[in-house]
């Protein structure tokens, strides 16, 4: 008997659509991208010729009723709610791009429509689904229970970035920071937001923000740089027997050992590992990006994604847990002067 593919249509067609979701669905054997919706008809129209995309739409409503299965989101933040409810309302199972919205209440209606559709609903926290992120899952195991965490995520405004992030509260922190939230979560679980500052200010938003978290057994803090002269998103894993150093951009994860007194031949073994284990991560996620084969982890996250839409699983990431980012993203919010 054959089995029909899903149908997949794409909301939006900038760069995260373009250079992950579309090249990630595509990729799926039982998978057919067979939409596209921009608000911009004649970018919908030369995005579908590009990627051989059979249809393309301007109008949400006529793109919703073109027979799909799934839609993926990837337009701006303020309208992932809009369009994820109408979907799922719409029998239409939903994959978003992070933010998940812009605030707790509308988290809350996506999930609801979710629950009252009996379809799937997932954030992309791709990070987590990275070659770095898995390789950390294993480590950690190793290394004893983490008791501590820190992050440093630097963005440099020279980078690509979306043309709207100026017009998000806070700017391109309200964009970003999720990552850094859900990677945290991931290691620690349920966190409580402890304290935070911003240092600086880049009107209107603030460029340098220091966030601190208390979970169950550790604690985290975070310093984020919006302005600064080069991009790094690096996450440092605190365990008892050791380090765990997440490197996200370049896709390397390095562990560490306990250096024991910290002698020379310690420095140096430890030095050692770092550099071996920096050189394989480098030669390994290099290749991948020249081949056109490093996305981060969508593509992961998407093919199981579209697993637990033909099998009935549960979202391979818990849209409970998603709105718990964005009710910490409320909260740094709110401290920082900006709702």
């Amino acid at each position: 008997m054959t089995v029909r593919p899903i149908r997949v249509g794409i909301c939006g067609s900038g760069w995260v659509a373009t250079a992950r979701h579309i090249p990630s669905f595509s990729r799926l054997n039982g998978v057919d991208v067979l939409a596209i919706y921009d608000r911009n008809g004649e970018r919908a129209r030369a995005v579908a010729r590009r990627h051989k995309i059979p249809k393309a739409f301007s109008d949400l409503e006529k793109f919703l009723g073109s027979d799909l299965d799934v839609i993926s989101i990837c337009t701006p933040p303020w309208a992932h709610a809009k369009i994820a409810r109408a979907a799922l309302d719409a029998g239409i199972h939903v994959f978003t791009e992070k933010p998940m919205a812009m605030d707790e209440a509308e988290a809350r209606s996506m999930v609801d429509a979710a629950r009252r559709g009996g379809r799937l609903l997932c954030v992309s926290h791709n990070f987590l689904f990275s070659r770095s992120a898995i390789r950390a899952d294993r480590l950690i195991r190793t290394l004893g229970p983490v008791q501590y965490v820190f992050g440093i995520q630097m963005s440099s405004p020279k980078r690509r970035l979306p043309p709207w992030y100026r017009e998000l509260p806070a700017g391109l922190l309200f964009d970003e920071a999720p990552h850094m939230l859900y990677t945290l979560e991931h290691y620690l679980g349920a966190m409580e937001l402890e304290d935070v500052r911003t240092v600086g200010q880049i009107e209107p938003h603030p460029s340098v923000v220091e966030v601190r978290f208390r979970a169950e057994m550790a604690v985290a803090q975070v310093t984020m740089l919006m302005e600064a002269p080069l991009s790094e998103w690096h996450i440092a894993l605190v365990g008892e027997h050791g380090v765990v150093d997440l490197d996200l951009f370049r896709d390397i994860t390095v562990g560490l050992r306990n250096d024991g007194q910290h002698e020379a031949r310690d420095i140096l073994r430890t030095s050692a590992t770092a550099l071996w284990g920096h050189a394989i991560g480098f030669t390994t996620s290099g290749t991948r990006f020249v081949t056109g084969r490093q996305f981060w982890g969508h593509d992961e996250l998407i093919s199981r994604f579209v697993d637990a839409v033909r099998t009935g699983a549960p979202s391979p990431v818990d849209p409970e847990q998603s709105v718990g980012v964005v009710r910490l993203m409320d909260e740094i919010l709110v401290g920082l002067g900006e709702r």
